[in-house]
C-alpha cells in the first residue's frame, strides 16, 4: 500500500508542480502564458493532463493514505466533511453560473452579477474551501502535501488569468475589480450572507 501510494504522490507532485511553475510564468509573463487556455490546443492540453492528475490524487491518495496523521478529533473530522461539501457545493455552483467554456480558460462574456458579485474567483474560494474540509476528514499526511500544493494552485491561477482579463474586458474589468475582492473580503461575506 505504500509504494502505491508513494507512486501516486510523486505524480501529482509533478502535476502540481507543472501548474505553478506555469501560473506563475502567466502571471510574470503573459506573453508566454500557460492559463487561460484562450484557443491554443497544447495550453488545453498541458492545463487538463495536469488538473486531470491532480483531481484524481485526491480519492487516490485519500484511499491509500487513510488516516496517516494520527488526528483523531471526530468532531473536528466531521466539520472537515462538511466544510467539504460546502466548498464543493459553492465552487460547482460557481462553475455551472458561468458555464463550462468559460470556466475552462475561454473568452465569453464577463460575469459580474450572482455569485460573482461577492468575488472575482468564486471557484477558487470553493475549491481551496474543498481542500481544507478534506484535509481535515481524511486525516492524511501524503493528501495534505498534495493539498497545500492544490492550494497553492488555486491562489495562483486568478493572478495567472488577470491579465488577460485586463486586455479582453478593459475599463469594465478595471471597474469590476475595483467593486469586487479577488477572493473574500468582510464585506462580501457579510453581504452573502445576508442575502
Amino acid at each position: 500500500m505504500s509504494s502505491q501510494s508513494n507512486r501516486a504522490l510523486l505524480v501529482t507532485l509533478v502535476a502540481d508542480a507543472t501548474l505553478i511553475v506555469g501560473y506563475v510564468i502567466s502571471a510574470l509573463v503573459p506573453d508566454r502564458r500557460l492559463w487561460p487556455i484562450g484557443d491554443s490546443r497544447w495550453r488545453w492540453w498541458v492545463n487538463w493532463s495536469a488538473l486531470s492528475v491532480i483531481f484524481a490524487g485526491f480519492p487516490v491518495l485519500a484511499s491509500r493514505d487513510w488516516d496517516s496523521f494520527g488526528v483523531t478529533n471526530i468532531p473536528l473530522r466531521i466539520a472537515g466533511a462538511l466544510v467539504s461539501a460546502l466548498g464543493m457545493a459553492f465552487s460547482l455552483s460557481a462553475l455551472f453560473e458561468l458555464g463550462w467554456m468559460e470556466s475552462s480558460g475561454r473568452e465569453g462574456e464577463l460575469r459580474t452579477d450572482g455569485i460573482y458579485e461577492y468575488t472575482r474567483n468564486p471557484q477558487t474560494v470553493g475549491f481551496v474551501t474543498f481542500i481544507v474540509g478534506t484535509l481535515l476528514a481524511v486525516n492524511s499526511r501524503k493528501l495534505g502535501v498534495h493539498g497545500l500544493l492544490t492550494i497553492v494552485i488555486y491562489i495562483l491561477f486568478p493572478f495567472a488569468e488577470e491579465p488577460w482579463l485586463r486586455e479582453h474586458y478593459g475599463d469594465a474589468y478595471k471597474e469590476y475589480c475595483e467593486q469586487t475582492p479577488r477572493f473574500l473580503s468582510r464585506t462580501s461575506i457579510t453581504r452573502l450572507l445576508s442575502e
